[in-house]
């Protein structure tokens, strides 16, 4: 008899005590106090009618609309309580405290129901095993869950609206970049670098070229770090940021936002680096990380077999270096993947013959060439302004440039000025929509007229680095032993664009040269009717040249072509 007087004190102890549960959504409003505090004092008051002793259960500040329970760890150990049957008279400010998530809301109703839990509120009492409760409940449940998608595509659209006006979405900025008032800003000392980044690949140097200076001159990155991972450096020049725009989708409705931001760099530099990179195959890049030893012509070598870009190979105790297919390597490597390819070309070439072969007929071509001369080089790339009139022709293209970035600025925040007024009623969307195809359509222009402008600057600056390139090195091509290496390979990349190598024997190649102008066997020719000062014209040339190289010999070959 005293066990069961004992129990039923305990279980009628439990059964007065009325767990009060409080949460506000954000940390700043329990910060504030009101919303716990009014919730709390509520949930007493009720205590007191029903003579009920009361548990606080303060959750503090946590989002409701979480898939799961994780972030709500009081709630999580009420629950508990609940299963144990430790708990059965419930109070929350109003149901959406417990959870607005439609699947979290549910688990939480069936916990209630099954033990028996009366759930009060401020404004009633539910007995959640009563059927007019229950549907009441419900329904209550369902303007909750609803009220909460609400809160959602407001919260969305409104951060939509905020990208397009060109704030930052937040997270960390990328590599030369601060955020300023909300939105991207150039960062002084890290800008210079990614412009140092980019000025190196287009110049020629590889990713573990640039990682090295990066080392040397104590360049840091974001984490802190003096070493700079390959990759990391491969992204940022992929990176558009630099370019004065990045791109966001929204991945519920999948509209792709583009916004503008302050660019680090010239559009001229981007378009010479992306030039570079599309000219670089994967294979290059891995090669490159493990490169050594500086090979003049590894960069334009490609077998007639396999297409394979040439490798290079030095033996130092055999005092010999070779330039070959690297093929059959890589087939070994991708044997497990089945990614093989075949190729027949298992002969080598000597370094140093084949260097000279190809900078000596180079050096014969362009020596010959009247494209090459002052006079027709301007007529071929048809140049004929003098480098301070292609100096103020690119400065006036760069003044309409900014002027249509400006115009494109303003039809973007017109474009987000009308969205708004359909948001906010203030126009029918079948207005907003008419308006917007035009200004779409003004801002499609725009965009074109930009990319067109780009382009003309770019060819512009090429063709003054042309001239450039010219005067220091125009008077020197025919000495070829007053080049360095640098001096060499910076030439051969402005003439050459691809050798292929095709073996004939055992000891004989074919070297097929492909010079990026018709140099090749041009002439001039005079004309049936010609003017004072202009009594002869250019008649073009070839661009390729096919040179023999004897691998047997010890000594250069002589052969030059006529």
């Amino acid at each position: 008899m005293f066990r069961i007087q004992s129990h039923y004190r305990r279980v009628l102890f439990v059964t007065e005590i009325l767990h009060i549960y409080s949460r506000v959504s954000t940390s700043v409003q329990e910060l504030e106090g009101t919303s716990i505090d009014t919730q709390k004092e509520i949930g007493i008051k009720k205590s007191k009618e029903l003579g009920f002793r009361y548990q606080v259960w303060d959750e503090g500040g946590q989002s409701s609309s979480k898939d799961d329970l994780l972030n709500r760890p009081v709630l999580t150990k009420l629950l508990d309580s609940v299963n144990k049957g430790q708990v059965k008279h419930l109070f929350v400010f109003n149901t959406d405290r417990l959870s607005r998530n439609e699947q979290t809301w549910s688990f939480i109703r069936l916990s209630l129901v099954k033990n028996d839990v009366k759930l009060y509120t401020a404004t009633g009492v539910y007995d959640l095993n009563n059927p007019s409760d229950k549907l009441l409940f419900g329904i209550l449940s369902e303007v909750s869950a609803y009220d909460n998608y609400l809160r959602s595509e407001r919260s969305r659209l409104g951060k939509v609206k905020r990208i397009r006006q060109g704030f930052w979405m937040g997270g960390p900025t990328p590599f030369g970049y601060k955020v300023v008032d909300k939105k991207l800003s150039p960062e002084k000392n890290e800008s210079k670098w990614v412009k140092f980044i980019f000025e190196s690949y287009r110049d020629g140097k590889t990713v573990r070229e640039i990682k090295h200076d990066l080392l040397k001159e104590g360049v840091l990155t974001r984490r802190g770090n003096s070493v700079w991972a390959l990759g990391s450096i491969e992204k940022l020049l992929t990176n558009t940021h630099y370019g004065g725009y990045y791109i966001v989708k929204d991945h519920k409705s999948d509209e792709i936002i583009r916004v503008e931001c302050p660019p680090l760099l010239s559009s001229t530099l981007i378009l010479q680096v992306e030039k570079i990179k599309a000219s670089r195959t994967r294979q290059t890049r891995v090669s490159e990380s493990n490169l050594k030893n500086f090979y003049l012509l590894r960069e334009f070598l490609f077998c007639s077999v396999c297409g394979s870009r040439y490798s290079g190979r030095t033996y130092p105790q055999q005092y010999r270096s070779t330039y070959y297919c690297p093929r059959i390597e890589r087939n070994y490597v991708n044997e497990d993947t089945g990614k093989t390819q075949k190729c027949s070309n298992r002969r080598y070439l000597k370094i140093d013959e084949t260097d000279n072969l190809v900078w000596q007929t180079v050096v014969e071509v362009i020596s010959k060439s009247h494209l090459y001369k002052d006079k027709e080089k301007g007529e071929i790339l048809g140049v004929q302004q003098t480098l301070s009139e292609q100096k103020e022709e690119i400065q006036k293209l760069k003044t309409k440039l900014k002027s249509i970035e400006t115009e494109i600025s303003d039809l973007t925040a017109s474009i987000v000025n009308l969205e708004t007024d359909e948001i906010l009623k203030r126009r029918t969307s079948t207005e907003v929509r008419k308006i917007l195809v035009n200004v779409e359509d003004a801002r499609h222009k725009c965009t074109s007229k930009k990319e067109s402008l780009i382009q003309q600057i770019y060819s512009l600056e090429n063709r003054s680095s042309w001239n450039d390139w010219v005067g220091e090195f125009g008077k020197r091509i025919v000495k070829m032993s007053d080049f360095s290496p640098e001096e060499k390979s910076k030439l051969l990349k402005v003439m050459i664009e691809k050798i292929v190598v095709q073996t004939v024997d055992i000891q004989n190649h074919e070297l097929t040269i492909h010079f990026r102008l018709p140099y090749v066997n041009d002439a001039l020719v005079r004309k049936k009717k010609p003017k004072k000062g202009d009594s002869y014209s250019v008649r073009k040339g070839v661009t390729e040249i096919s040179v023999p190289l004897d691998s047997s010999k010890k000594s250069l070959n002589s052969w030059f072509p006529c």
